[in-house]
């Protein structure tokens, strides 16, 4: 039954309509039908049982006087016409009747044949009784004054028009049940043609809400409700098309984002990551979701941080703040996000939403970039320092060397004068460094092999490490040259070899030094120290390896500063000029290192675009010409003053000019006595070249030694093919000057 049921329910749309129908008129009819039913079946039986029982009695009463005196015919006749006026009625009959004495004999009784006077027949009990559709009446005939029982009276009644009534009662309501039948099955066809194929056809249609194909015109003449909800559904395919669009638009934005996407429901569990997170991490889709993003934890953050944030987030408030976190491959990246709750329609919080965008690259390059612009400005600095402290110290040398050469070996001032002198060159050298350190040291460049440089330093190395280190080398054979300052190129290697002995200390270790070449990408440069604008290329790289005792991230940022050092006795000077060496030389450098495995450090330098050379040839000593006038142009005065004093010395006379344009007019003034210039190259007003140019102009055959605290490859880079005579690093000594004079003789 059920079963039966639930298939109605789930049939067509007509079908189950006319059930119903049928279902509500076959009631509304069944009750109408079952009162009626109910009077002829019920309520008429006992109007009758009561009628049959008055007209018995009624008889009982007219029929006992004639039993009384025994009058036997005319009760007969009596009881014939009781019968015949009862019987012209319509509802009950009388069929038969008998009456009975005291002693149970026929007194009368409708068959005479079959039951003469006299005869005896018991009636049985009386009452009323149905027999079939008959009803039988059996009652006592009491005396009329003392009403004793004179006997008894039995009338059978014919009821057969109850039953007739029934079945008509019946018959009525199967007609209505057949006309409700009928008006349900109309009915039905009509809600199938006006409502069930419309709406047939607009669920056929249904499946094409969303795609933008929808049409509500074939539903124009259909009735209105069907036409209202054809146009619903149409717009609401329009809508569904245009949500669609958005959606897709922020899918494919969320998908090709640089961002980093990822969302969580309410417990922190992951239910999305776009691809950008998969690039970033390494994780893949189907690795974190149904994950926390503990998953990412870098533990670079504390306890209170978390429950900052979490706080603040359950609070219902947007978080914001940089973010550090731990790839699969187990390397940091760092990012900045925010995370923002997601509320339903009630307010409720169901979850979060975080976009991320990684800065790791910016964070390398902002450093990288606060680390240069550090050193550019100390370099600055410390060039400037060097190039003023220079010419100080070209006056304290100069003027201690004069003093040498003027005093007796026994002269108490000897020594003092000497030390003066040992100091200067001390200060030169710390001020080399200084230079160094900026890039503007001097460079004597040109083609060098790196594994013949260490190999001809061989002697110099094992002095220059501890006794308890052991010493290996990988050099390369057949190495290609670089641009190089040899004497530059063994202070780098010096450093390097020296700070990979002390990190050492005195325990047993091992130093490697190694050369060779690589192809280097962009990614690998931009990670080096040194030169900004390196091309990927060929590189020959110098690496001294050692296994000692490594440094922290705090002392790695600082190795290159300037007067930074672990050294007890140490001036910090050791590794920030050797950066300045390799930034001169356009090199880098790569540090690797972890405290307590030791360091790694390859410094890599461009190879030179001349492969093969021959040494040039070299100047033997010649006597000075000391045949007329020097003209000394600086703006420093004690600079001019020892300048004049060794020029005398050597034999020299000399005249003096305080900046570039006294120069050029004393030059003007005594062209015809002055055999060359002493050019100092920074000066106010007219510096050296602008000075050189204007003595040029003036005679093309000059010759000019050109001074400057800088190295001689950025102090002469402007005055390439101009005739530039010589030049000279200040400070320098009386023996430097002869030198430069002698080779430019």
């Amino acid at each position: 039954m059920r079963m039966r049921m639930r298939m109605i329910l789930q049939g067509r749309l007509s079908t189950q309509v006319g059930i119903i129908f049928f279902l509500a008129f076959a009631s509304a009819i069944g009750f109408i039908s079952w009162d009626k039913y109910q009077d002829v079946a019920v309520a008429l039986p006992k109007q009758i049982n009561h009628e049959v029982k008055h007209d018995v009695m009624l008889i009982s009463s007219s029929i006992a006087n004639l039993v009384v005196y025994q009058n036997f015919y005319p009760l007969w006749k009596q009881m014939k016409k009781i019968q015949e006026q009862l019987n012209s009625e319509p509802f009950v009959k009388i069929i038969s009747f008998a009456v009975v004495n005291g002693n149970h004999k026929v007194l009368a009784h409708s068959d005479a044949k079959h039951y003469p006077l006299m005869t005896t027949l018991d009636l049985g009990k009386q009452g009323l009784t149905w027999q079939g559709s008959n009803i039988l009446v059996v009652a006592p005939i009491l005396h009329p004054l003392s009403g004793r029982n004179l006997g008894t009276v039995a009338i059978m009644f014919d009821a057969s028009f109850i039953t007739l009534k029934q079945e008509a009662a019946e018959k009525q309501i199967l007609a209505y049940l057949f006309l409700a039948l009928a008006l349900s099955i109309f009915l039905a066809l009509g809600m199938r043609e006006r409502v069930a194929k419309p709406l047939k056809k607009l669920m056929q249609l249904a499946s094409k809400v969303g795609s933008g194909s929808f049409d509500s015109q074939g539903f124009q003449k259909q009735p209105k409700e069907l036409r209202e909800l054809a146009d619903a559904m149409q717009q609401t395919d329009a809508i569904i098309v245009n949500k669609a669009k958005e959606i897709e638009q922020l899918a494919k934005v969320t998908e090709q984002a640089d961002e980093l996407v990822i969302i969580t429901d309410i417990s922190g569990v992951i239910q999305y990551v776009n691809p950008a997170f998969e690039r970033v991490s390494g994780y893949s889709k189907e690795e974190v979701i149904g994950e926390t993003p503990r998953i990412v934890k870098s533990g670079e953050h504390s306890g209170d941080y978390y429950a900052r944030m979490w706080s603040t987030l359950l609070a219902g408030r947007i978080w914001k703040d940089d973010f550090k976190n731990r790839k699969k491959d187990g390397s940091i990246y760092e990012v900045t996000q925010t995370i923002a709750p997601l509320s339903d329609q009630h307010g409720s919080i169901e979850g979060f939403v975080a976009v991320q965008r990684d800065v790791t690259q910016q964070r390398r390059v902002e450093e990288k970039l606060h680390h240069t612009d550090r050193v550019e400005s100390l370099g600055v600095l410390a060039g400037g320092i060097a190039h003023d402290f220079n010419n100080l110290l070209t006056a304290i040398l100069g003027n201690a060397s004069l003093a040498l050469k003027k005093l007796d070996h026994s002269s108490p001032a000897y020594d003092n004068i000497g030390n003066i002198e040992a100091a200067s060159h001390s200060a030169a050298d710390l001020c080399r460094q200084m230079l160094a350190y900026s890039g503007k040291g001097k460079f004597v460049v040109k083609p060098v092999n790196l594994s013949v440089l260490v190999e001809n330093m061989g002697k110099l190395i094992d002095v220059s490490i501890a006794k308890n280190v052991v010493m290996r080398y990988q050099l390369a054979k057949r190495l290609p040259l670089i641009d190089a300052d040899i004497a530059q190129m063994q202070q780098v290697l010096l450093n390097l070899m020296t700070n990979a002995s002390e990190s050492i200390e005195d325990k047993s270790g091992i130093i490697t030094l190694a050369t060779g070449v690589m192809m280097l990408e962009n990614d690998y440069l931009y990670k080096c120290i040194g030169e900004e604008n390196l091309s990927a290329g060929r590189y020959v790289y110098l690496e001294v390896s050692d296994t000692g005792c490594g440094m922290d991230d705090a002392t790695l940022k600082k190795i290159f500063d300037p007067f930074f050092t672990t050294k007890f006795t140490g001036r910090g000077l050791g590794m920030s000029a050797m950066l300045g060496i390799v930034r001169g030389h356009k090199g880098a450098l790569r540090v690797y290192t972890e405290r307590g495995h030791g360091t790694t450090i390859r410094v890599l330098f461009p190879e030179s675009l001349e492969q093969h050379w021959e040494e040039g040839e070299v100047l033997l000593p010649k006597n000075i010409d000391v045949t007329g006038t020097v003209l000394i142009i600086d703006d420093e005065e004690t600079v001019r003053e020892v300048a004049a004093a060794m020029l005398e010395d050597i034999g020299f006379k000399s005249i003096s000019a305080i900046d570039g344009a006294d120069g050029v007019a004393c030059y003007r003034k005594h062209q015809n006595d002055i055999a060359f210039v002493l050019l100092d190259m920074t000066m106010p007003k007219m510096n050296g070249e602008e000075c050189f140019r204007h003595l040029r102009q003036i005679n093309p055959d000059i010759k000019v030694i050109l001074s400057s605290g800088y190295n001689e490859q950025e102090a002469t880079s402007r005055f390439t093919g101009k005739g530039l005579a010589g030049f000279l690093q200040k400070p320098y000594s009386p023996q430097a000057l002869a030198d430069k004079i002698t080779s430019m003789s």
